[in-house]
């Protein structure tokens, strides 16, 4: 019995190495890191699980259970050494199990407070916001123009651009919060992530309920109210949709 606690003592550390990878590995390929982390940081989580897969086996071939009896303070006892095991591998179960789909309503008002109108402050006006209002611009008049919340927002920023697509019939999809279409941002990941709104007018009534995905078609706005402008989509049609690919867009 003695022999058996040692050897379940020192497979221990490779085990708990082991589900950690098997973790990493199972939010990779489920898509749920996509809720958690930035596409940037995303192959480093590939890389530190098959490193943990290759300490695992390191430490299984190159290292070997001490054949001393343990000390007598040691833990001893089937149960004792259970209760080690728990200790070990519940925090990466309920990690793997319990985490959130998605950051709850309660976080997104949280969040919201500290913006401003429940939009927090886009990049600059840069190349690649130019290159982007360019091909919204171009798209066919006739057709819905498939934009983001950011697009929107962005494109209140220059006078310009709001001008010219100012009347554009378009079509996003996002979260529904109190009237408004919202859509996370996220810098780093699921902890530094912001809600970016846009204002919802016109039909927009229907059974819908807080957090919701839904694709809205309809009109963007760019009102101005004392110097803030605050885009809108007048709504002509909305329907429930299916959660994008990336639940949360990057700047």
């Amino acid at each position: 019995m003695d022999r058996l606690v040692r050897q379940l003592s020192f497979f221990a550390p490779a085990a708990v190495m082991s589900a950690w990878a098997t973790v990493m590995f199972n939010l990779i390929v489920t898509g749920h890191i996509n809720r958690l982390l930035s596409p940037m940081f995303r192959p480093y989580v590939f890389v530190a699980a098959t490193l943990l897969l290759v300490l695992s086996v390191l430490y299984l071939l190159l290292y070997q259970p001490d054949e001393q009896p343990a000390p007598a303070f040691a833990p001893t006892g089937r149960l004792r050494q259970l209760g080690r095991w728990l200790v070990l591998l519940v925090p990466i179960v309920a990690a793997s199990v319990l985490s959130p789909t998605a950051l709850s309503d309660t976080t997104m008002m949280n969040r919201q407070l500290s913006s401003t109108a429940g939009a927090i402050p886009m990049p600059t006006w840069n190349s690649t916001s130019q290159a982007n209002a360019d091909s919204l611009l171009t798209a066919d008049p006739n057709q819905p123009v498939p934009v983001e919340v950011t697009d929107l927002i962005t494109l209140s920023q220059s006078p310009q651009q709001m001008q010219s697509f100012t009347g554009r019939k378009v079509r996003t999809v996002g979260l529904l919060m109190d009237g408004k279409l919202v859509r996370w941002i996220m810098w780093c990941c699921a902890a530094d992530a912001q809600p970016v709104s846009v204002e919802l007018g016109g039909n927009v009534t229907g059974n819908w309920s807080n957090t919701q995905w839904l694709e809205v078609i309809g009109t963007a706005e760019f009102p101005s109210t004392l110097g803030r402008v605050a885009p809108r989509i007048d709504v002509e049609s909305i329907k429930p949709t299916q959660e994008p690919d990336e639940p949360y867009l990057s700047p």
